[in-house]
């Protein structure tokens, strides 16, 4: 009996203390703490898992009343510029990253709101491309602690590192001057914190919807859809992407006409034709010919004189890039097309489309050749969908068509992982190595690589016609790279590494080899 008595007081001391220190967070001690440390007292659901039904509208979904209070008490800044809204299950970094690259040929201060990172939570708030310094969010953090905590309190704990982000995010865009936001939200769009937009939203954008985060959009096609088009707001024009499933569509051109919302269609807009690719340097590009639907022939892309020739090369590879492509060029003729964005040009778009990058996404860099007479290639990618891997396989096949493939995956647990093996097997590796990564810098969601490579060896039962490779495990994402080499110096031929599953894994290799 004293020893249980001693163990519940120790245990009260203990989380006495946790608590404290969570407190002192939110103390004016707290002013030199740095931003990350003052949300990670929040709740981050990225690292945890995302709860059943957060993304719908009902009772189980986020409360947006939370975020539109503490956007209150911070002085509405989403209110002070002009938005483009994305939402969807694929492509919407890529098609950010590609329109934010257009309009600030044509806008002065274009704000980017993206998630998730690749190497530091400053990236997914950027102005003109440009990542916040760590300085000047540390500094924001700081000036809005007092906010954050009201907030905290007044949720009973219940505010999340996202919502806390996204309002630093908005805030700093109001204290910069930005003249147009690209914001992606981060979970559906009904009730994700970026939904925040009233009459500054000048066009909300759907990219392609899938089968992803099941549980917390309502686990169907078509509840999943729904969520997305919440960010529809009467009246306001849509643009909605190349859409693989016909029940997706079918929902989002439904809601779009309930709100009386005027509707682009990307596949009737703008289709870009692949001319070939090429590397400069280390550094893959495809060369596309632009292409304005329901025009003559020789017509115009963006209101100039007629011209036969709209090229451009991208550094984004692969048919789901051309996709998301002509997603961004549709926004911006829509923006044109409805006054918002009358400077837009064909030369403005081409040189857009010239200058986007997104890192991360087929990422391609070169390995040390070492003690072999191979330098190896390297591709970081962070699919981690079906669809997604299908698109990695397919463009790997067609840049690398002769080449020996190692694949090191790293995946979260919460991912459809057979499906996933199912999609990537149809590129056929030589061998396939498993590895942990953390997710969210936590290893909550981390899957453990024996998980994965029984759904891989499933995924290969359930079609004989695809041939067999080496399966291994490595402990981390280290010790797989050294051995994606070693299988590949055994080749007669340069090979690939592919690492993917997650953008947590591709950015540690990316980190790990010095490429990033």
């Amino acid at each position: 009996m004293f020893l249980l008595r001693a163990h519940q007081l120790a245990a009260r001391r203990a989380w006495a203390e946790i608590l404290a220190l969570k407190s002192c967070r939110w103390g004016q001690s707290y002013s030199t703490s740095s931003a990350e440390d003052i949300l990670s007292s929040l709740q981050d659901y990225e690292k945890l898992g995302i709860p059943k039904g957060a993304g719908q509208d009902g009772p189980e979904g986020f409360d947006l009343d939370r975020m539109h209070k503490l956007l209150a008490a911070m002085g509405d800044p989403q209110h002070a510029w002009p938005v483009i809204h994305i939402a969807g299950t694929k492509g919407k970094g890529s098609t950010g990253a590609i329109l934010t690259s257009i309009l600030r040929q044509t806008v002065g201060k274009v704000g980017t709101y993206s998630s998730p990172h690749l190497h530091s939570l400053t990236e997914r708030i950027a102005i003109n491309g440009e990542p916040i310094s760590r300085e000047a969010f540390d500094g924001l953090a700081q000036g809005n602690r007092t906010h954050l905590k009201q907030a905290q309190t007044d949720s009973n704990g219940a505010l999340t590192h996202f919502e806390a982000l996204t309002a630093l995010a908005f805030k700093h865009f109001q204290e910069q001057g930005v003249e147009m936001g690209v914001v992606e939200t981060g979970l559906g769009g009904a009730r994700d914190a970026t939904n925040v937009f009233g009459d500054q939203l000048q066009l909300a954008v759907i990219t392609a919807v899938g089968m992803e985060h099941t549980a917390a959009l309502g686990g169907s096609l078509e509840a999943i859809a729904e969520a997305k088009a919440g960010i529809m707001k009467r009246k306001k024009p849509v643009v909605l992407a190349h859409q693989p499933e016909a029940a997706a569509r079918e929902v989002l051109e439904r809601k779009a006409a309930e709100l009386s919302c005027p509707v682009y269609n990307v596949d009737s807009t703008i289709k870009l034709h692949p001319k070939g690719l090429h590397t400069s340097g280390d550094q893959l590009r495809q060369s596309v010919a632009v292409q304005r639907l329901g025009v003559p022939p020789d017509g115009p892309l963006c209101g100039e004189p007629h011209s036969q020739h709209f090229g451009a090369s991208m550094s984004l590879a692969g048919e789901h890039q051309l996709h998301n492509a002509a997603t961004a060029i549709t926004a911006v003729l829509a923006l044109r097309d409805t006054g918002h964005l009358l400077t837009a040009t064909t030369s403005s778009i081409l040189k857009g489309l010239e200058q986007a990058s997104l890192p991360g996404r087929f990422q391609v860099g070169r390995l040390e050749a070492g003690g072999s007479e191979h330098a190896h290639w390297l591709v970081c990618d962070g699919a981690h969908t079906p669809a997604s891997a299908e698109a990695l396989a397919g463009t790997l096949r067609q840049v690398f068509p002769d080449s020996p493939l190692a694949f090191i995956m790293g995946m979260a647990i919460d991912k459809d992982h057979l499906g996933f093996c199912q999609a990537l097997r149809a590129a056929h590796p030589t061998v396939a190595i498993f590895t942990s990564s953390e997710i969210a810098g936590a290893s909550d969601r981390t899957a453990a690589p024996g998980m994965v490579v029984a759904q891989w060896q499933a995924a290969g039962m359930t079609d004989s016609s695809l041939p067999r490779c080496r399966e291994l495990i490595q402990a981390s994402m280290g010790p797989a790279l050294q051995k994606a080499r070693m299988e590949l110096d055994g080749q007669s031929k340069v090979g690939v590494v592919v690492v993917t599953g997650s953008l947590h894994a591709a950015a540690e290799a990316l980190r790990l080899t010095g490429l990033d």
